[in-house]
C-alpha cells in the first residue's frame, strides 16, 4: 500500500502537468498509450498511467510528443525522442518542430530531420522551410534554393526569391528577372519578364506591365505582349482578351475563334468554353456554338483567375 502511495505521489503532479495519448510501434490508432511525464533525480522520462516506465528518466529536458516526436536534451546536447524509446543523434545545439517538421541547429546552421529522426537536410543552411508538394526551401548566403523530399538538391541556392510550388513548378527570381522552374526536372527557364505562367503545350504566358504574350520552353517570345488577359494553352488553343472581349488563338497567334464573348475559358476536347449574355456554352474551331438549355447558375471555371 505504501509503495502505491509513493507511486501516486510521483505520478500525480505529472498527470496534472500534462498527459497525452501516443500510438507507439505495434499499436493501432484505436489502441493508444496514455503517457505522463515523470521526474527522478532531476532527470525526465515518460510512464504510462499504471506507473510502468515507458521512457527511462535519463533526460535533462523532455517535451511532449508531437507528430510522433518529442524534443529531448541530455548532457547539453539536444535531439528527438521516438515512441519506441530510441532517439535521433543527440548532437545538436537546439531542436524544435516547425510546421510539423523536426528542425535542428548546430554551430549556428539549420537542418531538418525526417520523422524517423534521420538527417534529411544537413545543418549547413541559414534557414530551412518545408514547401508544398514535398519540396524544401533552403536559404544560405542571402540566396534561396530547393531540395526534394529526399533532401537532394533540385535548385542550387542562387535565387533572390521563390514563388509557391504549384503542380511541380514554381516562379524564381534572380537579378531582377523572373523564371519558371520545373522542379521534377530541375530545369529553369529565365526570362526578362515580371511574371511567367506554367508551361502548357510547350508554351507559357508572360506578363510585362499590363500586357500578356507567350514564350516557348527556350524562353523565346513567340506571341507578342499585346493581350489584356490570357489563359493557358491546351490542345494548341488558348483563350485571350483585349478590350474586355474574349476569343481563342492558336500557337501561331492566329485568331481562330473571334473575340466577341464576355468571357472565354479552357479549350478542351475540341471545344472552348465561352460565356455570353450570362449564358455558358461551347464553340469549336469552326466557330459553331452550342448552348445547353439547362443553366445551373453562374459558372466560373478555375482557370478564369489564373493570372489576374
Amino acid at each position: 500500500m505504501k509503495k502505491c502511495l509513493v507511486l501516486l505521489s510521483l505520478l500525480l503532479p505529472a498527470v496534472m502537468g500534462y498527459s497525452q495519448s501516443l500510438t507507439p510501434p505495434g499499436k493501432t490508432e484505436g489502441d493508444p498509450l496514455l503517457l505522463v511525464k515523470i521526474e527522478k533525480a532531476g532527470k525526465y522520462g515518460f510512464a504510462d498511467t499504471a506507473g510502468k516506465v515507458v521512457i527511462a528518466p535519463v533526460y535533462d529536458l523532455i517535451g511532449p510528443f508531437t507528430n510522433g516526436l518529442a524534443t529531448v536534451k541530455k548532457n547539453k546536447k539536444a535531439g528527438f525522442l521516438l515512441p519506441d524509446g530510441k532517439t535521433s543523434s543527440l548532437k545538436y545545439d537546439s531542436v524544435w518542430l516547425k510546421e510539423g517538421h523536426p528542425m535542428v541547429r548546430l554551430n549556428g546552421k539549420t537542418g531538418m530531420l525526417d520523422n524517423r529522426g534521420k538527417e534529411l537536410v544537413s545543418p549547413k543552411y541559414d534557414d530551412v522551410t518545408g514547401l508544398r508538394d514535398g519540396y524544401i526551401s533552403i536559404f544560405t548566403g542571402g540566396k534561396y534554393g530547393v531540395l526534394n523530399a529526399k533532401g537532394k538538391t533540385v535548385l542550387k541556392p542562387e535565387y533572390e526569391r521563390l514563388g509557391f510550388v504549384t503542380n511541380g513548378s514554381m516562379l524564381v527570381y534572380m537579378g531582377g528577372k523572373c523564371g519558371r522552374a520545373d522542379l521534377a526536372k530541375g530545369k529553369v527557364v529565365m526570362t526578362s519578364y515580371e511574371k511567367v505562367g506554367p508551361f502548357r503545350d510547350g508554351m507559357a504566358w508572360v506578363r510585362e506591365g499590363k500586357k500578356f504574350g507567350f514564350i516557348n520552353i527556350k524562353g523565346e517570345l513567340i506571341i507578342p505582349l499585346v493581350y489584356d488577359w490570357v489563359g493557358n494553352f491546351n490542345e494548341g488553343m488558348v483563350a485571350v482578351a483585349t478590350d474586355h472581349k474574349y476569343g481563342f488563338i492558336n500557337k501561331e497567334n492566329r485568331l481562330v475563334i473571334p473575340q466577341k464573348y464576355d468571357k472565354a475559358y479552357t479549350y478542351s476536347k475540341g471545344r472552348g468554353i465561352i460565356r455570353l449574355n450570362g449564358r455558358i456554352g461551347y464553340v469549336d474551331k469552326d466557330g459553331k456554338e452550342s448552348w445547353p438549355e439547362a443553366q445551373a447558375g453562374p459558372l466560373e471555371p478555375a482557370e478564369a483567375a489564373n493570372n489576374k
